[in-house]
């Protein structure tokens, strides 16, 4: 539901409407789901037919993907090619001006979303960026650990290679299997990768090659506990 309300926030819109008007905003949705119990609304086909009409779809094909890209509904894709348009009217004089305040309250409502701070959030382009900003920017030494997946996103894998190159990290890369017995068998598999030189932890909370849902704070715990800093790749989550 956090994300629908950061939804809302984007959409610029206001009002209310039951879901019997032919015509809903995402706002408009989004505020009748607002009370609802997850699991009923999750059934409802009414209100996810009414949620597919905010998409322009493209009938050669069906999008089963938004984690590399995710398509945009038509009222937030209309906001920014409106902003686009209007940034590139205004060009240097926006970017000196109004382009400061807009950044800070866009920072301001993701970070009310984040629950965190305004300094304790950047940001980027995508999660990709980030992730790698984090992987490079690390104070590694030689000599560092850190541990990952095979199977996490391949961005990640070669930012991790390009500082076992350039800091003399070594890598530590576990294989996770299909068909884990149990959430323990991930998080002792993770577990025994971790050294004393382990400084950093990453692990993706939905694995994008198998969709397989990761006991992200089960190995979280088990790594602090270890003194090692994790990072979570939550893009496909």
């Amino acid at each position: 539901m956090e994300k629908r309300v950061f939804l809302k926030n984007m959409a610029l819109l206001s009002g209310f409407a039951s879901l019997k008007s032919p015509v809903n905003t995402m706002e408009e949705l989004m505020e009748y789901a607002k009370d609802k119990n997850p699991d009923d609304l999750a059934i409802d086909e009414a209100y996810w037919a009414k949620y597919r009409k905010l998409y322009r779809l493209n009938p050669a094909h069906i999008n089963l993907e938004s984690g590399y890209y995710n398509i945009l509904p038509e009222e937030i894709l209309e906001q920014y090619i409106k902003h686009i348009r209007e940034v590139n009217l205004q060009g240097a004089y926006y970017m000196r001006t109004a382009q400061i305040a807009n950044r800070e309250k866009a920072t301001s409502l993701v970070a009310e979303l984040m629950g965190c701070s305004v300094k304790e959030l950047t940001l980027t382009r995508n999660t990709t960026e980030s992730l790698d900003m984090i992987i490079g920017g690390y104070p590694w030494k030689s000599g560092d650990e850190a541990v990952m997946a095979q199977q996490d996103y391949p961005a990640m894998l070669d930012m991790f290679k390009l500082v076992a190159k350039r800091y003399g990290v070594k890598n530590n890369v576990v294989s996770l299997p299909l068909d884990p017995a149990s959430d323990d068998e991930i998080v002792s598999l993770y577990a025994n990768a971790i050294t004393p030189k382990t400084k950093l932890l990453l692990i993706s909370h939905v694995v994008n090659i198998s969709g397989q849902v990761m006991p992200v704070k089960k190995i979280c715990q088990m790594a602090h506990e270890k003194g090692v800093e994790v990072m979570v790749d939550g893009a496909h989550a």
